[in-house]
């Protein structure tokens, strides 16, 4: 039996599905276990010096018109700024 060329019985292509890519999951530790790192440090000390700050404006508002200034320098001095 001859076949000619085209004639041949033809297999349907085969489609290959792309793989699915799941993206990594990323656990994170609850709050009250994270490390606190440099970050939470300057955090801390930026609350601190603001705090500073508004405490010794607060105390020189109580001071003479002339002393506010020299009253702001010496609390703020006193807590090491």
């Amino acid at each position: 039996m001859l076949l000619a060329a085209g004639c041949a019985p033809q297999q349907p292509p085969v489609i290959q599905q792309p793989p699915v890519i799941q993206p990594p999951v990323i656990q994170q530790p609850p709050a009250s276990q994270q490390p606190s790192g440099p970050s939470a440090t300057k955090n801390q000390g930026d609350n601190d010096r603001f705090r500073d700050f508004y405490e010794c404006e607060r105390e020189s508002a109580f001071a003479g018109a002339g002393d506010k200034r020299q009253s702001f320098e010496s609390c703020m001095k006193a807590r090491g700024y």
